[in-house]
């Protein structure tokens, strides 16, 4: 897994690098709600990504999952400020029931 925490961070994919962008730019304002975003990559597990986040992540417990041409985006709200986080996940993971999870309850991102 990959975690990102400022905009300067290096991703090489420019569609990722796109990605990231968006989301930092939508909290500009207020950078500091935004803890990290979690970038799944191959040889991640599930027990792996629920160790960093302190939860699991097939839990249900994401405010939306926003499905783009790649990529899904799990957005959690975690505190009553608005602050959360970001999971970042390729279609490509060999992680079935998180596939399968995201599948179910995307929406198209719209950008």
């Amino acid at each position: 897994m990959q975690i990102i925490r400022k905009p300067a961070d290096d991703v090489s994919d420019p569609d990722l690098r796109q990605l990231i962008d968006r989301v930092f730019a939508t909290v500009i304002d207020c950078p500091e709600i935004l803890g990290f975003i979690l970038i799944v990559e191959p040889g991640d597990t599930i027990a792996m990504l629920d160790a960093k986040l302190g939860f699991s992540i097939l839990s249900g417990r994401h405010e939306c999952i926003l499905e783009h041409a790649d990529w899904f985006e799990l957005v959690y709200v975690l505190g009553q400020d608005g602050s959360g986080l970001e999971v970042i996940i390729p279609k490509s993971i060999d992680i079935p029931e998180l596939l399968t999870m995201c599948q179910q309850h995307a929406t198209p991102a719209g950008f």
